[in-house]
């Protein structure tokens, strides 16, 4: 069951988006003929692709958004793509050689290539509805249908327009008498887009090019900063100069050498001692001997008697 409803609801989603692609691409924003889209633009590029450096001044200055995008890229053909003269319009401006796309601002983009000497060029126009053709279309239709009134004999107004000029109907006719006698067309271009036509690999070198030489100004950017950053250490000096002169004193002072302390003076040396010598006072180890026998033997009592009737009072060193 679950598999059943994962199946249908894909299978759903997959035929709205093709219906939301296929309505997308295939209805025009307005109704046109292509052979006469294709006649406007090929009149148009044989207006503005031979204008002079004056004209174009005053067009990217005065002119309109058509004019000036006419005016600039057939100019750029000549300064940055050098593609030499014109030679012809491929196909001679027929609509079979014209491609014809839907814009992204309700208009239609008509694109017929031009053949110059060096390579080929693009020509696309943006065209978009223009309602006063429409105006114009129906006061003209209103006026011949008041003027051939009389002049039908029970005729419809479709039928007497074909016998006296074999045009099929009578919008057809308003068709072709607007534009050719009044040149007022169903669209109206807007802005066009004149662009040389490179191949693969030529633009594969010329984004190569373009990376260079934006990774090369970047690391030169880069370098010039770190040298102005390098540089900041000297910004206070200019608020104090005679920072730079103490400065100066204490590099001075700290490359001087420090002078060696003097050497202390030598200490006096000891008074010699005499040793002395006791190997010849044999009196005096007799009187201590006698003294230490008599008080280790006799009771300690002050003023003892010792056997020998030795009385020990002091010890007094003799010299």
């Amino acid at each position: 069951m679950k598999k059943k409803l994962l199946l249908l609801i894909t299978s759903v989603v997959m035929l709205l988006s093709l219906a939301g692609c296929s309505s997308k691409d295939d209805e025009a924003p307005f109704e046109y003929k292509e052979s006469m889209m294709a006649l406007l633009t090929t009149n148009l590029i044989n207006q503005y692709k031979d204008i002079g450096d004056d004209a174009v001044d005053y067009y990217l200055t005065e002119g309109s958004e058509l004019e000036a995008s006419f005016a600039k890229g057939f100019s750029q053909l000549q300064t940055t793509d050098k593609v030499g003269d014109f030679v012809t319009i491929i196909g001679g401006g027929e609509a079979s050689s014209a491609t014809f796309e839907n814009g992204t601002s309700n208009d239609v983009l008509c694109t017929i290539r031009c053949q110059y000497e060096n390579r080929d060029v693009d020509v696309k126009v943006s065209y978009v509805k223009n309602k006063e053709y429409f105006k114009e279309k129906e006061k003209y239709k209103t006026m011949l249908e008041l003027n051939l009134e009389n002049q039908l004999n029970g005729l419809t107004i479709d039928e007497y327009i074909y016998q006296q000029t074999g045009v099929a109907t009578l919008d057809e006719y308003l068709d072709q008498y607007l534009t050719s006698n009044e040149q007022i067309y169903p669209f109206t271009p807007v802005q066009a887009e004149v662009s040389a036509v490179y191949s693969k690999t030529e633009l594969l070198k010329k984004a190569g090019a373009n990376t260079a030489i934006g990774m090369v100004t970047v690391f030169l950017v880069l370098i010039f900063i770190s040298f102005i950053i390098s540089l900041l250490k000297f910004v206070p000096m200019l608020f104090d100069p005679d920072k730079k002169a103490k400065k100066a004193a204490v590099e001075n002072v700290k490359t001087t050498p420090a002078p060696k302390p003097a050497a202390p003076a030598p200490a006096p040396a000891p008074a010699p001692v005499v040793a002395e010598n006791v190997s010849s006072d044999d009196e005096l180890v007799a009187v201590i001997t006698a003294a230490l026998y008599a008080m280790l033997s006799e009771e300690k009592k002050p003023n003892a008697i010792s056997k020998d009737k030795l009385i020990v009072r002091s010890i007094r060193r003799v010299k």
